[in-house]
């Protein structure tokens, strides 16, 4: 039986188009087929053209957008929604009774916790979960003089992919950073913990129903995409990653223990990635993010497949518990591209 999904934002390099790819290789093909309906507000958005029928749609921000979505459920006859962007899954959650259709997400409660570093690191705190500490821009001084150089400076909010984000080795790159970003309050200054070996993102996946199915850990490789800036000091090596990650899928009962505790306590019913380093033996988190990972397709290669599962769920009401996936290997992530008659290019809905 054929059902029809509805993905957004599936721009190249996006977690729509990670989405895209995870439910291309579903484990339900020969049994339920997942027709995806692709969606997004750019025309020269790769995801469009890699499946038969699109739509665009506008900008989440626009007061007409759900409207439009509500307009593409019945124009397409979709049974479920996957938002694949930051900005719409905040939108879409808790949207489900109004559009007729499951959308799957987390939890509206736990969306400000990526919308906003400062709520996240609050909750964390009231936890008792060791999280980088957060400086306000007037607390520079403060961070300095507690924590030394390398400092990471960031925006609390907005921030998704890593934008923004900037090492600062010296008092001179604090200055200048401060001086740049004058009256942005919603800047974050935190010190720079652990080492480039020692960055993991992990997914920690929940039903609906608030059952635990599984989790997953990758150790991250900063080196090609992944990579958004390596600086030396003294004999020290500090670097930072984008929101493209690959690397090594390991098996590290430390790390899955404390996440799958986390995510637990957070309450979360869906999707979870936490961003984290381990520093001095201890773990500490940097990011939570209520949501499909950029990990996400990779994450589906080795058995992990959350859409599909989430889906499954949702529209089967099946049930699923450790999932088998495999671990012990490297993901090395590249570019994909694909050719688009202009015709088609000009009217892709």
């Amino acid at each position: 039986m054929t059902h029809n999904i509805l993905v957004t934002g599936v721009g190249g390099r996006s977690v729509g188009a990670g989405i895209l790819h995870s439910l291309h290789r579903s484990s339900s093909v020969k049994e339920r087929c997942w027709n995806v309906v692709a969606a997004d507000a750019d025309p020269f958005s790769w995801g469009l053209y890699v499946v038969p029928r699109r739509t665009l749609l506008p900008p989440a921000v626009a007061p007409n957008y759900i409207e439009e979505v509500r307009k593409a459920v019945r124009r397409f006859d979709i049974h479920a929604i996957i938002p694949g962007t930051e900005i719409e899954t905040q939108v879409l959650a808790g949207q489900s009774a109004a559009l007729g259709v499951p959308v799957i997400t987390n939890s509206p409660g736990l969306i400000p916790l990526m919308m906003d570093k400062r709520l996240a690191e609050v909750r964390l705190r009231d936890l008792g979960v060791p999280s980088v500490p957060s400086y306000a821009p007037h607390q520079a001084a403060e961070a300095v003089r507690e924590h030394g150089f390398p400092l990471v400076a960031k925006p609390a909010v907005g921030s998704g992919g890593s934008r923004g984000l900037a090492l600062i080795m010296d008092q001179v790159e604090l200055d200048a950073h401060l001086e740049r970003s004058a009256g942005a309050e919603s800047m974050i200054i935190q010190p720079y913990l652990g080492t480039p070996e020692e960055e993991y993102t992990v997914g920690v996946l929940h039903l609906a129903d608030g059952t635990r199915v599984d989790s997953i850990v990758m150790r991250r490789k900063l080196v090609g995409l992944s990579l958004l800036q390596q600086r030396r000091l003294g004999e020290a090596s500090a670097a930072i990653s984008t929101g493209y990650s690959q690397g090594f899928f390991v098996e590290d009962p430390q790390i899955r223990a404390f996440c799958e505790d986390l995510a637990d306590r957070l309450g979360s019913r869906g999707p979870l990635n936490l961003q984290l380093r381990r520093h001095a033996g201890r773990l500490y988190v940097f990011e939570i993010h209520p949501r499909f990972s950029g990990t996400t397709p990779m994450r589906a290669d080795v058995g992990f497949n959350e859409p599909d599962i989430l889906l499954r769920h949702a529209l089967f009401g099946e049930s699923f518990g450790p999932l088998g996936y495999r671990t012990g290997v490297a993901v090395i992530r590249a570019f994909e591209h694909t050719v688009v008659d202009l015709s088609e290019l000009s009217q892709p809905g």
